[in-house]
Order: structure tokens, then sequence, then C-alpha cells
């Protein structure tokens, strides 16, 4: 009697552990199921903008199986790239951490600032294509520097400025400022730069001594200055290794022994005044505007030609005086003999 009570008991026993395990196996397969069911997507660009200070994940995601009970991790969206994120999502009691992926994108292009859209000048005047330029900036990359061609190597932006500007010559030129950033944003701006001719200057110093007769050899300061045609020229120069106009000047009279003043300022004085209709080969040709102002020497050299150090470009050279009166806006307004 006894062994058959015990026998009942073990039997018991062993098939309560029989319901547990098998209730145990099927909660447990359950729990996986769903477990295995939750799932999130996101839409077809998970992506924010570089710098938003308010952003919603919940917008980035397209299908959850369960609900969203928490984002576990932030974005830094002041770093561009990829970035990841922990999503918890509940179904049916069970809990799943789901990580996801979103992009931080810089979309937004460099910003070019102009002072003028259109800028004026006057032929002869001075142009550099940093003056009309306020800045170059991105948001991402700050401000962006200037380069002469592409450099994919830069760890920043940069930008680029196009321009053909003759201030020689007038008419209306095109200027290109094109911003690159790091991300390949692109922003180009267009401007134009015109260049008018300037009022027809006059000849203001009338007071001719067209009988004087000079005490230098002139075939000496034609020889002299030919043999400098070529020459560099250089802001402030006097001197082979580089000349500015007047220095020319003031060079090639002392080269024959004969002293002139230094700048075109003053050598609107030097010597005596003759009429342009009378100047002789070695006479200085003084250039200015309307007002008198001087701007320019030249040595004459005859038949309608000069010989004069002109700029960075050209150095110097000989010249039709005719041509030069057109394309530089000024006029011949005083002949000094020496």
């Amino acid at each position: 009697m006894n062994i058959s009570t015990g026998s009942l008991c073990v039997r018991f026993v062993v098939l309560i552990l029989l319901a547990i395990g098998i209730t145990s196996g099927c909660y447990t397969y359950r729990y996986y199921e769903i477990y295995e069911s939750i799932h999130v997507s996101t839409v077809g660009s998970a992506a924010i903008e570089y710098g938003s200070a308010k952003y919603d994940i919940l917008e980035l995601l397209d299908e959850v199986d369960g609900e969203v009970v928490s984002i576990k991790s932030e974005l830094d969206t002041k770093k561009v790239g990829i970035q990841e994120v922990v999503v918890e999502v509940e179904k049916d009691c069970v809990v799943k951490e789901i990580p996801i992926e979103i992009e931080i994108k810089d979309t937004i292009a460099p910003k070019i600032e102009l002072k003028e859209q259109t800028v004026s000048l006057e032929v002869g005047d001075s142009f550099n294509i940093f003056d009309n330029l306020v800045s170059v900036y991105d948001v991402v990359d700050g401000d962006l520097s200037y380069q002469l061609e592409v450099d994919s190597t830069l760890e920043s932006g940069y930008y680029m400025i196009s321009d053909s500007v003759d201030t020689f010559s007038s008419g209306t030129y095109p200027i290109t400022i094109q911003a690159v950033d790091k991300s390949g944003n692109v922003t180009t701006v267009h401007y134009d730069v015109v260049v008018k001719e300037k009022s027809i200057p006059i000849i203001t110093n009338r007071v001719f001594n067209d009988s004087y007769v000079s005490s230098v050899n002139t075939d000496s300061i034609i020889f002299i200055a030919l043999s400098l045609v070529g020459s560099p020229y250089a802001s402030g120069g006097n001197t082979p290794a580089g000349f500015d106009c007047s220095g020319f000047v003031q060079y090639v009279y002392a080269q024959a022994g004969i002293t002139v003043s230094r700048s075109s300022s003053t050598q609107i004085y030097d010597g005596v005044g003759v009429s342009y209709e009378n100047a002789h080969p070695g006479d200085i040709l003084n250039w200015g505007y309307v007002d008198g102002s001087p701007t320019h020497s030249a040595i004459y050299i005859g038949n309608g030609q000069m010989i004069h150090a002109t700029n960075p470009r050209q150095g110097v050279i000989i010249s039709d005086v005719a041509a030069w009166t057109r394309g530089s806006g000024t006029h011949v307004i005083a002949v000094r003999r020496i």
C-alpha cells in the first residue's frame, strides 16, 4: 500500500514538472516569436540637416511593429555623417532594443555676399577682384578660402573667381564667383564690372614756347630709351630691374647726364612747355585727366609714338600716342622740352 502511494506521488510530481516544462517552453517560444516579430524600418532617406536644434526621430520611422517607448541615445547634429540611435519597442509586454542609422547631412550651399551687383569704373582705374566681395561663408566649413584652381584635398571648402577685366578698354566684363563646400554643395554668383570711357580731357597748359631749342642730345635720349624696351614694370621702380612711368623717364635722362625730377606730378614742371603739335623726339609727354591732374609720363620718339613704362603686364613698350589716348581715357596735358 505504501509503495503504491509513493509511486503515485512520484507520478504526480513528474506530471507537474512536465506541465511546468511544457508551459515554460510554450512561453519561451511565444516570447521568442514576439521578440523576433518586433522590427523598425526608417523612411527612404533617414536624414537630419546639419545643425538642426529640433528634430523628431519618430518622424524618420516608416514602420514600427510594436510601440516605441523610448529613444536611448542622442544625435550630434554638429557632426556630418552616419550616426546610430537605439529605439526601444514594446509589444505584448516584450521589449526589444533596435539600433537604427540616421545620417546628418549638409545640404545647405555656401553663401556669397557681394557689395554691389554692378561695379562701375573708368578707363585706367585700378580693380581688385576681391574689392567687391564681402564674404564667402558656409555653415559647416566656416569662411571659405580662395583658390586659383580646384583642390579636392582641402579639409574645408573653397571658392574661385574667374574674370577678364581690362581696365584699359571700355566695356562690360562679367565676374563669376563659385563656392564649393566640403559636402559638394555649390553656389555660383555673377556680377559685372562696367568700364566707361572718361570724359575727353583737354590740354590745360596753354603756355607754349615752341621756339625753344633743347641743348640735350635727343638722339642719345631716344637710343637709351629704345634699349630699355621690354624692361619690367615695378611700382616705385627707377632701374632696369623695374620701372614705373616717371622712374623710366628720370632714368633715361640720367643716363644722358641730364637731371629731371622723380614723379609725374613734378615732371610736368620740368624744362619748357611746348605744344603737342610741335613736339620733338626726346620731349616728355605728361598725361592726365580733364582737371589737369598728371597721371603718367612718357618720352616722345616722333611719328606719333612714345616709349613708356606702362603696367606690370606690359612693362616698357612703344605705343601710338593716339591709341593710348583712346585706350587709357587720359590725354596729353603737357609737353616738356628739357
